[in-house]
């Protein structure tokens, strides 16, 4: 096993605005990521985790949104290869249940090393072209703190190359992707790192803000972000 484990800073244009603490584990059988996000702007807070098989693609995965110390919702996913099975405790709606059909390339819960995970979905095949994603997320809303239950999603994705990118934790060769969220949208910038798609940077007009990565600790053995 590998582990990663780094922490991610949330910059708005009044300077830092929330914080991210993540770690990767990889293994033979596949990686477990785990998030832990403060959003100051609505004193909010994301705790995510969840499993990817060896190819990249979604197994399982749980959520859980505050909002001021109060609970907004708390859902657990899990993908086959025939559907998308979602249970969720939401504030204002109560116990949901669901099940989508359909294989999923992508488990999107809103982490920013969660973005950097549709690296491993889109590959590096075919430089320029972009190539829609099959996904499921949590929440259409930009900071991702609505609904909390599954929710269909095309994503775009489109490699643009490698380049090398300097952040606060250091400088990386990176792998460059365009996200398109949505078609009237315009694209997120995505800097990744390595086979493992460790994110480094995303930058997205719409959201007025940058998200870098602010350190990084790399190894085979226990690691602590």
């Amino acid at each position: 096993m590998r582990r990663h484990a780094g922490t991610i800073a949330y910059r708005g244009e009044q300077g830092i605005c929330g914080r991210e603490v993540f770690a990767i584990d990889v293994r033979a059988d596949g990686r477990t990521i785990r998030s832990y996000c403060e959003m100051d702007e609505g004193d909010l807070t994301r705790d995510a985790s969840w499993t990817l098989a060896p190819d990249g693609s979604p197994v399982e995965g749980h959520v859980r949104v505050t909002n001021g110390g109060a609970l907004v919702g708390s859902s657990w996913f899990r993908c086959t290869e025939t559907e998308t099975e979602c249970e969720s405790l939401i504030a204002h709606m109560g116990r949901v249940s669901q099940r989508l059909p359909g294989r999923r390339s992508y488990l999107g819960l809103h982490p920013l090393v969660g973005d950097g995970m549709i690296a491993l979905a889109r590959g590096r095949e075919a430089p320029g072209e972009q190539r829609v994603i099959d996904s499921v997320t949590c929440s259409y809303d930009i900071k991702g703190e609505t609904s909390l239950v599954a929710l269909p999603i095309a994503i775009g994705v489109t490699y643009v190359g490698e380049t090398e990118i300097e952040v606060a934790a250091g400088r990386f060769a990176a792998d460059h992707y365009l996200l398109h969220w949505q078609p009237h949208w315009p694209p997120a910038e995505l800097h990744v790192h390595g086979e493992d798609a460790i994110f480094l940077r995303l930058q997205w007009e719409i959201s007025r803000r940058t998200y870098e990565l602010t350190s990084l600790h790399s190894g085979p053995t226990s690691l602590t972000a």
